[in-house]
Parts: structure tokens; sequence; C-alpha cells
């Protein structure tokens, strides 16, 4: 009895397909019969293949992505959604609109397409190019230089501008091409073994708690190795004992500026990290190691010089720490506890101080690959060891990682809540619930009589009032053109908590009990706050607000302009242009009260409510838009000056 089938033929059987002949489709079939061959058909019809199920992480991550990706697009160069995007969409809902999975991946969507029409409709600032070849792309700075031909001269060439009494210290050019190889001796550059101690002691007390990178029972014993034994050790290794010394001198020249001895002995220890450094190939083979020498490096380098070399060292360290795939965690990877965990510190020090050396500088922080790598664990170093069997766990305390966490958990919360408020109109229960988040976990475990904690409760409290003042500024300007005339409470609110962060700041400065750490804290200028101040001075300069904004502006001045403490940087002359032009505004204003024409020309601004104040040279305060806070983008404060100016 012939087989039966137990499905419907629809194809030629294997053999007469092959050939591209007829087949009767009959079993067998007649050319196999004729030529006495095994006759076989293909089986059923195969189920079509599924995607991979996807997890919730999986639509997550590709989310992130898509977020970053639209974002690059706004910020280059505004445009319609690519087919790649589309593309990446269609993969994430799976094909199918009517899945769950497509539910939640779309529903996070509007917000990113609104962005990006929002964008559409002004074209993408393309930053200031002054005529010494300085380059500023921070957008608020870049239109002010574009439209102030005097901050223009203040914001120029180093060599003409700069003050004459605090020329850059150092400078930093042996790390790339190494002159000093083949004419100092390595050995000469050496401290001697008590002299060498005596520094990792006070490294250990003033540096390590705020650049908090090392493990420090794992790594003691390599220090005094090299210590005793410098030229037996790794390149890497003398880098970071270099590096170390740099840091404590650093230190102790904040004690005593004019101590010439400690100013040579600073040039020593540079040169000797930059030598070890260049043998251990930094560029082409960083370690870790290697990379916790240039982050101690570069972070107690700012004190002896505020110049661009910081920015373009900082750019170097980020490629060299992502080629070693510091953004990806390396529990992905396997590895210990411990190497985990200096990763996690080092390359979370590595972005939080992207942030700061671009505020310096005046530029925007670009978007790179953060990845996926997890903040470190709130924990002291002697809870961690190479021999950790069960997994550590973070402590409900304060410990040698709080201070760090503070900085890097406000910084990266800011930019999510920029994100995620993004159309908002009440930012309030969100950033009350970041500062509750912060507190909680953090400062309300600081004892307020041990300096380093002292400093990150300051710390904290004057990062979440900075934080606040750019959230809150920038909500107004998403609200669009109606929001101009500004809502009083908000704008009062804003100034209250600028004043707040530099009477922090002050606070910080002036602390004797946190004076081992001044030659961090003299380099915290404060621009933003100080920025909002005095403009705020500019466009309004009568009020409640006026002396207590002016008092601690004047306190700022006078500290940051101290001959004895390191130069502020690029951004300070235009800084102190701005607060002449609110002097300015000011006496403008008392000229008008005495020649009796206050009541024609100006109305009174009663407690920052329901008032219009018209300053000289038409400035309305109607028609002025603050929305220029954000750490990384002062926007429309050139505008605002040019109303204020009569140009616009």
């Amino acid at each position: 009895m012939e087989p039966q089938r137990r499905y419907n033929v629809e194809r030629s059987c294997l053999r007469c397909h092959e050939r591209k002949l007829k087949c009767d489709k009959s079993t067998p079939c007649s050319r196999c019969v004729r030529q006495n061959t095994a006759c076989q058909y293909p089986g059923p019809s195969r189920v079509k293949r599924q995607p991979p199920k996807k997890s919730m992480t999986d639509v997550a991550a590709r989310l992130e992505q898509l977020e970053r990706s639209i974002a690059a697009m706004v910020n280059e160069r505004p445009c319609a959604p690519t087919d790649s995007s589309l593309d990446i969409k269609s993969d994430l809902t799976g094909g199918t609109g009517n899945s769950a999975s497509s539910t939640t991946s779309t529903s996070t969507l509007p917000s990113i397409v609104k962005s990006d029409v929002q964008a559409k409709s002004k074209p993408p600032d393309q930053g200031f190019l002054s005529k010494d070849g300085r380059y500023i792309n921070e957008p608020l700075l870049s239109r002010v230089l574009d439209k102030e031909k005097e901050l223009q001269s203040a914001i120029g060439s180093p060599s003409e501008h700069s003050s004459p009494r605090r020329p850059p210290v150092l400078r930093a050019e042996g790390l790339i091409a190494n002159p000093l190889l083949t004419q100092v001796d390595l050995k000469e550059l050496y401290p001697s073994r008590w002299q060498a101690t005596l520094l990792w002691q006070a490294f250990l007390s003033r540096v390590d708690p705020l650049v908090k990178v090392l493990h420090i029972p794992s790594t003691q014993s390599h220090i005094f190795a090299a210590i005793n034994r410098p030229e037996s050790v790794r390149s890497d290794v003398r880098a970071l004992l270099f590096a170390i010394y740099f840091a404590a001198t650093t230190a102790f020249i904040s004690d005593d500026t004019q101590n010439e001895s400690l100013h040579l002995d600073l040039r020593k220890y540079q040169q000797g990290m930059e030598i070890s450094l260049y043998q251990a190939e930094f560029l082409d083979a960083p370690t870790i190691t290697s990379l916790q020498a240039m982050v101690i490096y570069q972070t107690c380098f700012r004190y002896s010089n505020s110049g661009r070399s910081g920015w373009t060292l900082q750019g170097m360290t980020i490629r060299a720490a992502q080629s070693i795939g510091l953004q990806r965690d390396g529990k992905h990877f396997k590895l210990p506890q411990l190497e985990c965990e200096l990763r996690r510190r080092l390359w979370w020090q590595i972005q939080s101080a992207d942030e700061r050396v671009a505020e310096d500088h005046g530029l925007s922080v670009p978007e790179n690959d953060h990845g996926d790598t997890e903040m470190p664990l709130n924990i002291d170093d002697g809870i961690l060891t190479g021999l950790n069997d069960t997994p550590v766990e973070s402590q409900a305390q304060w410990t040698a990682m709080t201070y760090a966490l503070v900085i890097m958990e406000i910084n990266k919360g800011r930019r999510m809540l920029l994100r995620t408020l993004d159309g908002s109109t009440d930012p309030t229960p969100a950033i009350e619930e970041f500062r509750k988040e912060i507190h909680e976990k953090y400062l309300r475990h600081a004892d307020s009589d041990i300096p380093i904690q002292r400093f990150g409760l300051l710390l904290g409290q004057l990062l979440l009032a900075k934080a606040e003042v750019c959230i809150r500024q920038r909500i107004i300007h998403s609200q669009g053109p109606t929001s101009t005339s500004l809502d009083r409470g908000i704008s009062q609110g804003s100034l209250d908590l600028a004043c707040h962060a530099i009477e922090l700041g002050l606070e910080i400065h002036t602390d004797e009990l946190l004076r081992g750490f001044r030659w961090l804290t003299t380099t915290f200028t404060g621009y933003h706050p100080l920025t909002y101040v005095l403009w705020t001075l500019c466009v309004c300069p009568t009020g409640p607000h006026v002396d207590r904004s002016w008092r601690v502006v004047n306190m700022l001045f006078e500290i940051t302009e101290d001959p004895q403490l390191p130069d502020p940087g690029a951004k300070w002359p235009m800084i102190v242009q701005l607060r002449e032009k609110a002097l300015r505004v000011r006496q403008a204003h008392e000229a008008l009260q005495s020649s009796q024409r206050v009541a024609e020309d100006t109305a009174v601004y009663e407690n920052g409510v329901n008032g219009t104040m018209c300053l000289d040279g038409g400035f309305d305060m109607n028609d002025w838009d603050p929305s220029f806070i954000e750490n990384s983008d002062w926007n429309y404060l050139a505008h605002n000056l040019a109303l204020l100016n009569g140009e616009a």
C-alpha cells in the first residue's frame, strides 16, 4: 500500500527542485522512479522563527541607547527620526502594536519625540571662537561673547589677560612628548625614605579621603615596597608613587604658598610621574594603576594650573579608561569583588572630574558612553579584601567612600532629573524626593565635628542647592514664551538658593576645621550660583534681596582674588565684567532715585512679587528669561545682556 503523507504537498521533491524540473508530486514521483533514485519531499513548513524574548533589562538598555542617540542628534543637528531609530523601535516592540512590550516601550517615547520636535524650532549653537583660538561652546557663555565685546577681551588669550601675579605654576606637556626622558636621572627625583613616608601619611589624611580611588590595605604594601626599592617596581607603580608625592606636596603648598622648596619638589615629582607614565606606555597600554595615578595627579594639578591643559588631560584619561572597559561593570567579566570596586571608584571619579573641569572652561560635557558601571559601595576599605567569599553590601553609616559618593550621586541624579522633568510644570515633588534620598542615604550619617564628614555635609548641601537652581530654571524655560513674565515665587526661590549655595561655599573656604583640605576647596569658584546672583542684580537692582546678594558676592570676590590662592581660571574675567555691569546698573538706579524720576521709570519691586522694573536702556523685567543656570548650559544670558544694553 502506498504510504500516505500527513500533509499537503506544496513543493516538488528535493531532487526535482534541485534540478529545476517539473515534479508530478506523486509518492514517489515518476522522474525518481524512472531514474531509480530515492524520492524525498521536504517536511512540513517550518514555524517562522520568533525573535528572542527580551527581558525588561534588555528593553531598558535599548531605550537608554535610543535616548542617547536622539540626544546626540538634537545637540549636533536637529533632524527627523532616522530609519535606524525606527528599526530600533520596531525591534523593541517585536513588530506588533498591541503587545505588552510594545505598550511599555512606546510609552516612554513621546517625551523623546517632543524634545526632538522642540529642538527643530531653533538652530544649534555653534559656539564662539575667539581671536586667539579659544573655543567656547557653553551656550550661554558663547552667546555672551558673541554679543559683548568687552567680555570677549576679558576672556581672551591667557598671555594678554591672565593676572600677572598668578601665572601657571606648572605645565603639562611632558606627559605626551617628554624631553626630560634622556636629560633627567629618575633616581634624582626620589625623596628620601623618611620624607617619602611623611608624604604618604599626608596623602592618607588630606588627599585620599577626597579622591578615593585606592584601596589602602591592598595598596600600602606596594607603596612601601616602591619607597624602599623604586627601581624594582613596574613603571605604572612608580607613576602612582610620584602622583602621591605630588598630591601631598600640593596640600603642603596650600599651607605655605611662599615656600620655594616645596614648589621645587612639586615640579620634581611632576617630572617623575610624567617620565614613569611615559615609560609605562600610558597612551598605548593604560592600566588601573596608571589611571589611578592620572586621576590623583589631575585633581591636584588644578591647584597649580587652571588652564585648558586640564581639560585636554581629562579627555585623554576618559579615552584611556574606556579602552580598558571601565565603563562596563566588572561583574560582567566575573572579576573579583575588590577589582570590581576599584574599577567603579575609578570610573565614577573620572566622570565627576569631567563635569568639574568642563565648568572651569565654559565647555559642555559631551554625551560620553557612561556605560553600565554601578556606583561604588558605601563601605570602608577594611571590609573589602581580596578574599571575600560572600558579596559585600553598602553600609548605612558614614564610611571612607561616603564623601565621594555624595558628589557622584548628586551629579548623576541632577542629569536624570533634568531629563525626567522635561515638560513638567512643578518640579518640587521630584526635587524634594531627590534631596530626601541623598539625605537618608548619606548626609544624615555625618558628624559635623569630624572634618571630612563636615566637608561632605556642607558640599552635599551646596551641590543640592546648585542642582535645584539649575532644574527650576530649566523648568521655567521649558514652559515656552508664555512663561517669560516669570513666576516670581520660583525666581525669588532660585535666588535664595543661589545665595545659600555661595554662603555654603564661603563657609567651606573659611572653616578652620577644613583647613587641611584647602588645596581643593580653594579651587571651588562657584561660577553658576555667582552668575545667577550677579545677573539678578543686573535686572533687579533694588528690593529685599539686594543686601544679602551683594554681601555674598563681595565676600566671594575678596576670597577668590586673594593673590595667595590659585588662579580662578579663564572665566573669572567675564565674572568680573558682569559684576561691574551690575554695579553700573545699581549706580544708574540710584541716580534715578536722586533725580526724583523713580516713580516714572521704575515700579517698586516688593518682595519679588507682582513688580515690574524698567531699567535705564529700556530693559523690562517681564522680558527677562533667566533660564541659563544649568551646569552645562547657560542659555540666553547674551540675549538678556543685549537687552540690558539696548542692543537687541
